[in-house]
């Protein structure tokens, strides 16, 4: 029936939470003491549900490996030497999550938080743009954390019935990045 939750550990539970409601726009619907937060996003669909996201504090001991390696502390702007200049939005995570899609309503909602977060000087890694497969537009992002961060319009719709040939795209950058910061993408 489609994703229902993501649930994450974070460094900085307090940190996050405040960056998932200033950015992302969404709401706490409960917490269990200071260790884990459910959120939702609030008034956007007619049968929004308790929680879209589980955000746990990591543990003390887990906190402890992670300064260990040197991990502990991240500049978010470090990781965006990492990404390749042309090419998929191949990016750079602190763990196993690629990232994580949140839908907007419209592209001009997207430039909207594109704004946001060039005021607030925190890194876009890709975008606004739009993808081959799907032909939706992106705009990547991290959390506090790492974890990518997508928000995506307008995403090619499936048929109803019977679907449609699975179509074979090439393996170039211009299937993952059909437009990028071009004129065609300031006229949308």
């Amino acid at each position: 029936m489609g994703l229902d939750h993501i649930a994450i550990k974070v460094r900085d539970i307090e940190q996050t939470v405040t960056f998932y409601r200033n950015i992302l726009n969404m709401e706490v619907s409960d917490r269990i003491g200071d260790r884990v937060a459910f959120l939702r996003t609030p008034n956007v669909a007619a049968a929004s549900q308790h929680h879209e996201m589980n955000i746990t504090q990591m543990s003390e001991e887990e906190l402890d490996v992670l300064e260990e390696r040197g991990e502990l502390d991240l500049d978010l702007h470090d990781f965006e030497e990492e990404l390749p200049e042309n090419g998929p939005p191949m990016l750079p995570t602190t763990g196993p999550i690629y990232h994580i899609a949140f839908e907007v309503p419209d592209f001009q909602a997207l430039k909207a938080a594109e704004e946001g977060l060039r005021e607030l000087d925190h890194p876009i890694y890709r975008g606004p743009g739009r993808h081959g497969p799907g032909d939706n537009f992106f705009l990547y992002f991290p959390d506090p954390d790492g974890y990518p961060i997508e928000l995506t319009a307008n995403m090619e719709d499936a048929p109803e019935e019977g679907g449609r040939p699975a179509r074979k795209w090439p393996q170039e950058p211009d299937t993952w990045n059909v437009w990028h910061d071009s004129e065609e993408l300031k006229q949308e």
